[in-house]
């Protein structure tokens, strides 16, 4: 596997993984009633939130760069060379 796929892989992994712990313990937290199930109840959602946003990141990547580019495009208008 070449350096650079590797390399968005990985880092796209530990993405998913580090903003989904805490989008859902936050979410997990606020939604239970019972604070004492938080331990019990918010590692599956974990995994879940973790394989379902590394997923989303990887497809939705090109779209942001996409219209990153336009919006770019549209304040700064066309680079200089």
């Amino acid at each position: 596997m070449p350096r650079k796929l590797f390399s968005l892989i990985i880092i796209t992994l530990l993405s998913a993984i580090l903003v989904t712990m805490f989008i859902s313990a936050l979410v997990t937290l606020l939604s239970l009633e019972d604070k004492s199930l938080f331990f019990s109840v918010w590692p599956t959602n974990w995994l879940v939130a973790s394989i379902v946003g590394f997923f989303a990141i990887l497809t939705m990547r090109p779209v942001a760069m996409y219209l990153g580019q336009k919006i770019i495009l549209f304040i700064y208008g066309k680079e200089d060379t």
